[in-house]
């Protein structure tokens, strides 16, 4: 996997390519005014609920679960000081459709214990907690 980051017009503004696709980054206020893009701490809680959303629906689908809609909220609480990680997480799974309750924290836990490659790409002393709202 490889990913290019270059800059671009303004000093704190960045395009991220994987060869195929194009996604804006910039830093945040403190450093540049009128950067609207996403910034790093920001996709990386965007990719903890891609992950987890593909994870969850794929496992949904293959237990024939309807589902109508499915959205992922992430919630990140930031550490004072330098490096300002993430030390806290929460992540909210909303999910609408004929799905079983049972079969929703399956596909949770299946996601949060083997699945999900950014999950358990994060500091393991974070405190991570996943709720879910059926319907």
């Amino acid at each position: 996997m490889e990913i290019i980051v270059k800059k671009s017009i303004k000093d704190f503004s960045f395009i991220a390519s994987n060869g195929e696709t194009n996604i804006a980054l910039c830093a945040g206020p403190k450093l540049e005014e009128g950067n609207t893009a996403f910034r790093p701490m920001q996709m990386l809680l965007a990719s903890l609920g891609g992950c987890m959303s593909i994870d969850i629906m794929m496992i949904l689908k293959k237990q024939r679960q309807e589902v109508n809609n499915l959205e992922v909220k992430v919630i990140g609480d930031r550490a004072e000081g330098t490096p300002a990680y993430f030390n806290k997480i929460i992540i909210e799974v909303h999910v609408k459709g004929k799905v079983k309750e049972e079969k929703l924290q399956q596909a949770i836990r299946l996601s949060e214990e083997k699945y999900c490659s950014v999950y358990h790409s994060l500091r393991s002393d974070m405190d991570i907690k996943t709720k879910y709202f059926l319907n």
